[in-house]
């Protein structure tokens, strides 16, 4: 009897030290909730602070395709910091030009001379011009290079008496079929031998001195005397030089060279940055226009 009561009280005595020690280890293990925070690579006030340009803040209830549940995403205070700070760019935008500055967009695009899934590529050029003749060369190497779906047009800029003629003699060559062969050589002509193609006495044009001129030129190079009149004097000429005068007042053609793409977008050498850069652009243009036809 006294054995077994003993024994209960023990038992008692026992159950009693397990129901105290439970609240003291509790005590001393802290809730997740109340653990530290581990160290933030940028202090949360300058994180805070950190605020996207207005201009470039998402609207409301846009998005990007894909939903996550908001309850089951944290985010370190250096991605949002970093997120904050990052500009969206638009899928169109090619990411190294900036509008306005490395190119104008025009108002409202212009019509353009090439089949659907094509990009037409402008050159506005004067033969007398010494910074297309020293863009010549990149423009040739471009060409041979570009894609297929990519047509590059070349456009003599007709500002006044001297360039109207020197349009007239590229319209000439071009009728002939003899652009890829003499266009090159109508620069060299000028600018390397100092023989100028459009001859000016008196502060006009002699329009006489000039014909000669340029078929002495075009003859040295193979064409005959009859196929150099069948082109240039004719009413085909002639209304490609109206053409180009209304092309470029509608592209704003104010001096050369300059490049229009797919009727949309205006720039040069000094807006790009450089004649390499230049290039570089023209083929971001290019390939964005084409990812959008």
């Amino acid at each position: 009897m006294m054995r077994s009561l003993l024994c209960a009280l023990i038992a008692i005595c026992s159950l009693t030290a397990c129901g105290n020690k439970a609240p003291d280890e509790a005590a001393t293990t802290p809730e997740p909730a109340q653990q530290a925070a581990p160290p933030a690579s940028v202090p949360a006030s300058e994180a805070e602070a950190l605020q996207p340009p207005a201009e470039v803040q998402q609207p409301v209830g846009e998005s990007d395709g894909e939903t996550v549940d908001a309850g089951t995403t944290t985010t370190s205070p250096v991605a949002a910091a970093v997120a904050t700070n990052t500009p969206v760019v638009p899928a169109t935008e090619p990411l190294r030009w900036k509008k306005g500055e490395n190119y104008t967009e025009f108002a409202v695009a212009q019509p353009v001379n090439t089949p659907p899934g094509s990009i037409e590529v402008i050159e506005g050029f004067w033969y007398g011009c010494s910074h297309c003749f020293e863009l010549e060369p990149q423009v040739v190497a471009w060409e041979k290079s570009k894609p297929a779906w990519v047509h590059l047009r070349r456009l003599p800029v007709i500002f006044n008496e001297v360039t109207r003629e020197d349009a007239r003699l590229y319209f000439t060559i071009e009728g002939l079929g003899l652009v890829d062969k003499l266009h090159s050589e109508v620069f060299r002509e000028i600018h390397v031998r100092g023989r100028p193609l459009t001859v000016v006495r008196g502060n006009r044009v002699d329009l006489g001195a000039t014909e000669k001129a340029a078929r002495e030129f075009l003859m040295s190079h193979g064409v005959s005397a009859e196929d150099f009149a069948r082109q240039y004097r004719t009413f085909s000429t002639e209304n490609k030089l109206r053409q180009a005068e209304g092309l470029a007042r509608r592209y704003m053609l104010d001096h050369t060279p300059m490049v229009v793409v797919q009727g949309k977008y205006l720039s040069d050498v000094s807006m790009a940055g450089g004649r390499k850069e230049l290039f570089q652009m023209i083929d971001d243009l290019v390939a964005r226009e084409h990812g959008a036809t």
